[in-house]
């Protein structure tokens, strides 16, 4: 095939041009609206480990849109209770907000597998359980009866099951003791089960049931957070 080598070369540096021009567009056309939102936060500003994560949201927003989103972040009891929030997103009192999702398994038991359940996953796991285990899936499956999207957002690690008095050896020693527990474990699931097993797996399952908690208690509860925005679906 043969082209002419003038008209090829001057179409090029056309095309160049305009390649150029469309490179050195802004970002953002001067048509697009300002967006204007606003964050309920389940934490006080004085606990930085979590509610400056919904600061960080807001800034890193803002400056990802050159400005045309702003979201602006109220600490709890601003607009809302700090446990108010599922409900302040639901309703549209609030564009948006952070929290802990077991916070509301008054509601339904399933909103605590969002944060954690007791001697549930580590950090690790909640985050590929999320991301790449289906997690984020079934998590908003869930919530569309709710009208709420949530994405995680944020996670305090594993918290502490305690300080005790005496040394934690076996069920027989936390007997009585007052444990805090989020989520199901404040729905008093944290409780010694009577076992009925076949008499060839009783004396083993004693056993087991009476071994050191040093494996259970180091790993309690896991907190993660998540932002709650309005469902768009259908919207």
């Amino acid at each position: 095939m043969s082209l002419n080598r003038r008209k090829f070369l001057s179409g090029a540096g056309a095309a160049a041009g305009a390649a150029a021009s469309v490179l050195a567009a802004p970002a953002i056309a001067q048509s697009t609206p300002s967006v204007r939102w606003r964050l309920a936060s389940s934490y006080p500003k004085s606990l930085d480990t979590v509610y400056g994560g919904c600061e960080l949201l807001a800034k890193r927003v803002e400056l990802l849109t050159n400005g045309k989103f702003q979201i602006q972040t109220f600490a709890a009891g601003e607009i809302v209770p700090g446990l108010q929030i599922c409900d302040a997103v639901q309703n549209g009192t609030v564009e948006c907000g952070h929290t802990n999702s077991y916070y509301y398994v008054g509601k339904n038991k399933a909103f605590a597998f969002e944060t954690t359940v007791p001697f549930g996953f580590n950090q690790r796991q909640q985050n590929a359980w999320m991301y790449y285990g289906g997690g984020m899936k079934l998590v908003n499956d869930f919530l569309k009866d709710y009208n709420i999207v949530s994405f995680p957002g944020g996670n305090t690690g594993t918290q502490m099951g305690g300080w005790f008095r005496k040394e934690v050896k076996t069920l027989a020693d936390i007997k009585g003791l007052k444990i805090r527990i989020g989520g199901l474990g404040g729905e008093g699931r944290f409780r010694r089960r009577r076992h009925l097993p076949r008499a060839g797996k009783r004396r083993h399952r004693r056993r087991r049931m009476d071994r050191p908690l040093r494996r259970r208690k180091a790993r309690l509860l896991q907190s993660s957070q998540a932002f709650l925005l309005p469902g768009l679906v259908g919207k």
